[in-house]
C-alpha cells in the first residue's frame, strides 16, 4: 500500500436528500474553512463543474502543509439524487402515504424489520419512527371526529380527516416523517428493482466512474456513500466492474467507504438477492477494499454488524473492514452537548468538520496525504502518520 497520497479521486454519494451540487459544495467549503484551522492546513476549492446532466457535480481540493511537507490534489465528484427525491416529493400527500404504508408492511411481511431488531435495535426505533407519528396524526383525526359525532353525526368524518391531513401536512413535514415515509418508500422500491430512474441513474454515475479511473490513474479512488447512500454507492461500485472487469486496476488503490450506512436494509431484505450478488462481485476482486465506519451515538446506521457477515457472502477476509468512531471525540464538548440530542445532526458528523483533532476526520480522508485504509486500521491522527499521535 502507498504511504504518501500525492493524487486522489473521490466520488460521494449521499443519502436520500434533496440537495445539489452547489448546495453541496457550499456546505462542504465552510467545513473545510474548519478543517483548515484545526489542522494547520492550507485547502483550496476550484469553482465547480457540473456535468452536461446536472447530476455530478465535481470540484478539485489543493492541499498542503503549512512547512510543505506533502501536497495533495483531490477531484471531489458529488452525485446527486435531487431529481430522484424532488419527484417523490411532489407526489400528492395521499399518495405517499400508501406508498409509505404498502412499503412498511412490506418489511414487516417479509420479517426485514424483526432482523432490524435482531441485528440493530436502535435502527429499529428509526425504522418504526415515521410508523408510529403516521398512527399519532390518525388519532388526532380520530379524537377530532368523535369529539364533533354528537353535533354532526356521520359528517364528523370531514373535521377528523382534516385535523389528520393538516397534522400529516405540518407536523408530518416539520418532523421529517413525510421525508423519511419517502425514504423507505424509495428504499423498497430500489431493493425490488422498481425504479428504473435510479437503476439508470447508477448506471450513469458508474460510467462517470469507470471514465475517470481510465483517464486519471489516481493514487487512490474512493467511492464514498453516506446513509442510504452507502447502499447505493455499493450497487454503483459494482456495476462499474461490470462496464469494466480492470476498473479497481486503473489507480493506486480503490476503496469502498460507507460512513453511517443503511445498505443492510437491502442486504436483510429476502428480495435483496441482486444487491447480495453485486456486493459478492466487489468482494471477489481483492483490488478493492471495503471500510465501513458505525458510531454507537448514531441511531441511523446498523452498529456492531459487519455487513458482508451478515449477508452470508462468502468474501476473504480482509474484505469488509468496520471500524467504530465515537462523536464525542470529535466534538468539542459544548458542540457535542448541543447536537447530541438530534439524531439527524448526528448522522450527519461523518461528513462535517471536526472540532477536536481525532482520528476519524472526513476531511483528513478527503484531503490529507495518507490512504483511508491505513487511517483507520492505525488510528492515525493527523495528516501522516507519524504527525499527531496522541
Amino acid at each position: 500500500m502507498k504511504q504518501i497520497i500525492q493524487r486522489r479521486c473521490i466520488f460521494f454519494v449521499g443519502g436520500y436528500d434533496p440537495k445539489s451540487p452547489a448546495a453541496f459544495f457550499e456546505r462542504m467549503k465552510r467545513e473545510l474553512a474548519r478543517f483548515d484551522a484545526l489542522w494547520d492546513i492550507e485547502t483550496r476549492m476550484s469553482p465547480m463543474a457540473v456535468s452536461d446532466t446536472g447530476e455530478i457535480g465535481t470540484v478539485r481540493i489543493d492541499a498542503r502543509s503549512r512547512d510543505n511537507c506533502w501536497a495533495t490534489a483531490t477531484d471531489f465528484s458529488f452525485f446527486t439524487v435531487d431529481n430522484l427525491v424532488r419527484t417523490d416529493f411532489a407526489r400528492p400527500l395521499p399518495a405517499r402515504v400508501g406508498r409509505y404504508l404498502i412499503a412498511f408492511a412490506d418489511f414487516v411481511l417479509t420479517g426485514t424489520a424483526y432482523r432490524f431488531f435482531r441485528k440493530a435495535w436502535r435502527f429499529a426505533l428509526y425504522f418504526l419512527y415515521p410508523f408510529v407519528a403516521f398512527l399519532i396524526f390518525t388519532l388526532l383525526g380520530l379524537l377530532a371526529g368523535w369529539l364533533t359525532a354528537p353535533w354532526l353525526g356521520w359528517l364528523s368524518v370531514l373535521p377528523g380527516l382534516v385535523v389528520y391531513a393538516t397534522a400529516q401536512a405540518i407536523l408530518g413535514k416539520r418532523w421529517s416523517v413525510n421525508h423519511l415515509m419517502d425514504l423507505w418508500s424509495f428504499s423498497q422500491h430500489f431493493i425490488r428493482g422498481k425504479r428504473p430512474d435510479a437503476e439508470a441513474l447508477m448506471e450513469r454515475f458508474a460510467q462517470a466512474v469507470v471514465d475517470r479511473a481510465r483517464r486519471e490513474r489516481a493514487d487512490e479512488l474512493i467511492l464514498v456513500g453516506h446513509s442510504t447512500g452507502g447502499m447505493l454507492i455499493l450497487d454503483i461500485a459494482a456495476r462499474c466492474l461490470r462496464i469494466d472487469p480492470d476498473f479497481a486496476g486503473y489507480c493506486g488503490q480503490t476503496t469502498v467507504l460507507t460512513l453511517g450506512s443503511t445498505a443492510l436494509k437491502a442486504g436483510l431484505h429476502p428480495a435483496g438477492g441482486k444487491f447480495r450478488e453485486r456486493v459478492g462481485l466487489l468482494s471477489r476482486d481483492e483490488r478493492i477494499g471495503w471500510t465501513e465506519i458505525q458510531c454507537m451515538t448514531d441511531v441511523i446506521n446498523f452498529f456492531r454488524t459487519n455487513p458482508a457477515d451478515e449477508m452470508k457472502l462468502r468474501t476473504r477476509p480482509t474484505f469488509a473492514y468496520v471500524r467504530e468512531v465515537q462523536v464525542r471525540q470529535m466534538l468539542l464538548d459544548e458542540t457535542y452537548r448541543r447536537i447530541k440530542m438530534n439524531p439527524f445532526r448526528v448522522h450527519y458528523q461523518y461528513i462535517f468538520g471536526n472540532s477536536k483533532r481525532y482520528w476519524y476526520d472526513f476531511f483528513q480522508i478527503c484531503c490529507g496525504p495518507t490512504p483511508v485504509m491505513l487511517r483507520a486500521e492505525r488510528d492515525i491522527f493527523g495528516p501522516l502518520p507519524e504527525a499527531d499521535n496522541p
